[in-house]
């Protein structure tokens, strides 16, 4: 993984980031402002094992991407 420089809030608090029954918005809502959402989100895509928040989506936002034809990281916005 990525060399992460700074403070980052899933570093700090884990507990809120790899519980279940977290919530889209919820997810998208602690990631945030972090400026590793992008390949943090990736890097889960590409192991269906992790769960929890990544990239401000939950495991199941996740399964679903990879379901799709087009399957990949949605494009920053």
């Amino acid at each position: 993984m990525w060399e992460a420089r700074g403070r980052l809030r899933c570093r700090d608090d884990p507990e809120a980031f790899f519980a279940d029954g977290v919530r889209p918005r919820e997810a998208r809502v602690l990631c945030a402002g972090c400026v590793y959402v992008d390949p943090c989100g990736v890097f889960a895509l590409e192991r269906p094992e992790l769960v929890g928040v990544w990239g401000g989506t939950t495991t199941r936002e996740r399964q679903a991407l990879r379901r799709r034809p087009e399957s990949g990281w949605p494009a920053a916005s």
